[in-house]
């Protein structure tokens, strides 16, 4: 992986007036999704989301974050153990792992903007339904439409919000079931001269948590966005405390592909020319809807 503070060629000769620098900012990315009733059934929901910055505040967030955990005696945070007291939390009281939690919180929120939270979902039975199996072979599975989408949303921003033409981004994907489909789509969409975006995508690589440990925040947006889209389709309204307590400090962008945004998809993915998983469908802008929704500008 390309360092973020790499320098973009050799010294100039005497005469250039000074030296050119470019970026690689980081994305670290995690899924979330509900674990299948029966072995041919799939899951309900499907959430990918992460924290979007530059290296040298990752680097003050990784040291935090593993001294932190050092000094609790867990190999790293997970927000759905955490959640149920399971697992690396086993024992621990309802307390104790409140606060664990804000300590952890709080320092992704001392880095203020310098860190943005960004996460697309959707619910495979509203996906399925209205989406043709045509279009669903071109958009490719649940998990990979948002991928993709945030792949997209994060070149948008980069291209809207005062990054160098050079500055790129890479990306880290956490180890499961999608990291080799992650890989593929992400280097299809750098490759593909037609992705208006394709020049800001640098590198795409899985990790496991323990050792990426920006993965880790990235759960923790996963999850809590994964929370969020369920809990509102059953009407419950309220965000939960750990991620609103967030929206003042940290900028997010947050993502559905609801049944509105897909009715009005539909025909124009089934008139799309693509091949399968490569069509690439942009999630609706919503960031001037919600006061918490900031653009992504290099500070």
């Amino acid at each position: 992986m390309v360092p973020i503070r790499e320098i973009a060629g050799c010294l100039h000769s005497s005469h250039a007036p000074a030296r050119r620098f470019f970026l690689i900012f980081k994305f670290y990315c995690d899924e979330s999704y509900d674990s299948p009733s029966t072995k041919k059934a799939e899951p309900k929901t499907y959430v990918v989301g992460g924290f979007f910055g530059d290296q040298k505040t990752w680097e003050k967030v990784e040291r935090r974050w593993k001294d932190r955990n050092e000094r609790k005696g867990v190999p790293r945070f997970h927000a759905s153990h955490l959640n149920a007291g399971t697992w690396e939390y086993d024992g621990w009281t309802r307390q104790q792992r409140k606060t664990y939690s804000k300590g952890m919180l709080k320092i992704l929120k001392d880095q203020n903007k310098h860190l943005h939270g960004i996460s697309c979902g959707l619910f495979v039975d509203e996906y399925r339904r209205i989406i043709s199996p045509e279009g669903q072979t071109k958009m490719g599975h649940p998990y990979l439409v948002c991928f993709k989408a945030l792949i997209s949303v994060i070149g948008q921003q980069m291209n809207e919000g005062g990054f160098a033409p050079e500055d790129k981004f890479a990306v880290i994907v956490d180890r499961g079931d999608f990291e080799l489909d992650a890989v593929r789509a992400f280097y299809s969409m750098k490759d593909n001269p037609k992705f208006q975006h394709s020049s800001r995508l640098e590198s795409c690589i899985p990790g496991a948590a323990v050792d990426h440990i920006g993965l880790q925040p990235a759960d923790f947006v996963a999850y809590e966005t994964f929370r969020l889209i369920n809990e509102r389709r059953k009407g419950v309204a309220e965000m939960r405390k750990s991620l609103e307590s967030m929206l003042g400090t940290t900028g997010f962008l947050g993502y559905q592909f609801g049944k509105e945004t897909l009715n009005k998809i539909k025909d124009e993915v089934d008139n799309t020319e693509s091949g399968p998983d490569s069509l690439v469908v942009y999630p609706p802008d919503r960031s001037s809807r919600k006061r918490h929704e900031h653009r992504i500008r290099h500070v």
